[in-house]
């Protein structure tokens, strides 16, 4: 099925997605991190379209390859990033990190597609840490965004 992502152009496999995702672990099973107990547990309050945004392509939110916390802002709000698979091709459409030096490169919010004002997302080519039988052709989803801490302890990461 033919998507269009602002300046993406992605063709998804939804269904082999969605049944990998629909097997797929949680990721509290392959780590215990406050990050990812609080993303597993806190990607249920985000809006409804980004919750439909990912549905739509497949993807079980609370099946995350990785996910990891930068910090938390002012207002209690973690500073989240991470990527999925999606089974299926990326036709159109830069990966928004730019190099800034030889070493290093920073994520450029306005090479993303803004799924919501505090929800963004990236597709490209290069895949990391591919699920064992993960579906082929497969193209990455990246993420950045704030989401609250809803774990019933303190925010280990204040």
């Amino acid at each position: 099925m033919l998507f269009e992502f602002g300046q993406y152009r992605i063709d998804v496999d939804v269904e082999k997605t969605k049944q990998f995702y629909k097997n797929a672990d949680f990721v509290s099973k392959s780590c215990s991190c406050d990050g990812c107990l609080n993303f597993e547990k806190a990607v249920s309050t985000l809006s409804s379209s980004v919750i439909a945004f990912f549905a739509n392509l497949g993807i079980d939110m609370k099946k995350v390859c990785e996910c990891y916390v930068h910090f938390t802002d002012n207002d209690g709000k973690l500073l989240y990033a991470g990527f999925y698979h999606v089974c299926g091709t990326l036709l159109d459409g830069e990966r928004p990190w730019k190099k800034i030096n030889e070493t290093a490169f920073c994520w450029d919010n306005e090479a993303t597609f803004h799924v919501s004002p505090d929800f963004y997302i990236a597709f490209q080519k290069d895949v990391d840490l591919l699920e064992e039988g993960f579906p082929l052709p497969v193209f990455q989803l990246e993420f950045s965004t704030k989401i609250p801490w809803v774990l019933k302890k303190r925010n280990s990461y204040l």
